[in-house]
């Protein structure tokens, strides 16, 4: 199985394809409600999706370039393959019960644009380090080994995006947004100092308006900078096909839009 975590955000071959996967999000925005519908495309056997806002599911706008998302709990073609375990804190422990048989996890925990932006994610408080300290509790418990998790490419140094977006993003977590990129910071640092088969994604520009194409693309070095304006749901299948079937081990990786593509 895949266990795939989402939270508010406006984020070696151990095995070589899982069919189930399980999903855990403080408030299904952004990508992570779309991760559900990019596994679904995958036909994964199984699906968890572990959450303190189910209700967003019911939610018609999950993007604005107007088509509309239902709820796939309601579709009877997919009963028997989702569940929902619903939770209040991200403080609290994640019985490792729901992880077990998975095989890999994807977290979209973390609140990339906060503060000067999004205040009321403040003051409900972030949740990256948080829940994603239980997920690598939970995973060890339960003897699972990958996860791709999201991040934001302002943080940690990373300079593997030569865009000018990029040095704002880093002025702004080290001022407006500072709490937020404190939080980010020390949820990276969890995974990377955890013996997890972690890829930490750092997505460019997603936004609202943007209709998905099917297509991704990941930024080398030395190689034309991928663009912005990606859209959430492409955002989702990189994170579910990195979970199936992995290519990219204990490392973060910038992906984007098709190079050109303006912000």
């Amino acid at each position: 199985r895949s266990i795939f975590f989402w939270g508010h955000s406006h984020q070696p071959p151990r095995f070589s394809l899982c069919d189930s996967l399980e999903f855990l999000s403080g408030g299904l925005s952004d990508v992570g409600r779309h991760a559900i519908l990019a596994a679904l495309e995958k036909n994964a056997s199984r699906i968890t999706v572990i959450t303190s806002f189910p209700e967003k599911l019911n939610e018609k706008n999950w993007d604005s370039y107007g088509d509309d998302k239902t709820n796939p709990f309601d579709d009877e073609a997919n009963k028997g393959r989702l569940e929902m375990v619903k939770i209040d804190s991200w403080k609290d422990v994640i019985p490792s019960r729901h992880f077990e048989g998975a095989g890999a996890v994807v977290s979209c925990l973390g609140h990339r644009q906060p503060g000067w932006k999004y205040k009321e994610l403040m003051s409900k408080g972030l949740i990256a380090f948080d829940g994603n300290s239980r997920v690598i509790r939970a995973m060890g418990e339960a003897n699972v080994e990958r996860v791709v998790t999201i991040s934001s490419f302002g943080l940690n140094g990373d300079r593997q995006w030569k865009h000018p977006a990029a040095r704002v993003m880093t002025c702004l977590f080290k001022t407006f947004m500072r709490k937020a990129g404190k939080d980010l910071t020390k949820s990276e640092r969890a995974y990377q100092a955890s013996s997890l088969d972690y890829l930490i994604v750092r997505p460019v520009g997603i936004g609202e308006e943007v209709e998905p194409c099917g297509e991704y693309y990941l930024q080398e070095v030395g190689e034309d900078v991928v663009g912005g304006n990606m859209a959430k749901m492409d955002t989702a299948r990189f994170m579910v096909d990195e979970a199936m079937k992995p290519t990219l081990h204990r490392c973060s990786k910038v992906v984007g839009s098709k190079p050109g593509t303006p912000m």
